[in-house]
């Protein structure tokens, strides 16, 4: 039953890792189980609570706030629209290393920014990314909101670097703790016209 040396004084059961002998499944809202030993002899019980910390809780993602449609503008201007992903980890916001999306243009079969994460951050806009002065967008800083103001640009744009590809995207979002755990990937998809 899990002891290994009988009349040790050591007591160990083995206990199954299965959800029909489980009565108090752990949920991923905390990284931490607390636990009550027993010991019964005779009459007297004598009962020592503990708690350990069980390893890496990877995070996840809750919601992404991303319009489906987004509309270039008709002339030589930029539309800076912010894009957000909500984002929790049991082990705390500050183990999260980054959060993110990539950009596949379906029409295209390709992948935007030469497939590299767009990148988002929960500064509360504290930080001037772009001069002279284009920030993230983000509203609340630490507040597990993740934000990014992603360049629209205009169709009277002709250099390539200033242009933004029209058509359906799919956006796949991910985030990365310090633990080097990723979350699940939330699919988004968009349209640009």
């Amino acid at each position: 039953n899990g002891d290994i040396i009988m009349n040790d004084n050591i007591h160990s059961i083995k206990i199954s890792n299965s959800s029909n002998s489980i009565l108090n499944i752990l949920q991923d809202d905390s990284g931490y189980v607390f636990l009550n030993f027993s010991a019964v002899y005779g009459t007297q019980t004598l009962v020592i609570e503990d708690s350990i910390k069980i390893g890496n809780i990877i995070p996840k993602i809750l919601s992404i706030n991303a319009p489906d449609t987004i509309t270039r503008p008709n002339d030589a201007t930029i539309l800076l629209e912010t894009i957000s992903a909500e984002v929790y980890d049991a082990d705390g916001l500050e183990t999260i290393k980054w959060v993110g999306f990539t950009s596949f243009h379906i029409e295209g079969d390709s992948l935007m920014n030469n497939g590299g994460y767009i990148y988002l951050y929960d500064d509360g806009s504290d930080i001037v990314l772009y001069e002279p002065n284009i920030t993230s967008g983000d509203i609340n800083k630490n507040d597990g909101i993740y934000s990014f103001r992603i360049p629209i640009y205009g169709s009277e744009f002709s250099e390539p670097g200033f242009q933004t590809k029209t058509g359906n995207f799919i956006w796949r979002f991910s985030a990365q703790d310090n633990s080097n755990e990723y979350t699940n990937i939330v699919e988004h998809e968009i349209f640009i016209q």
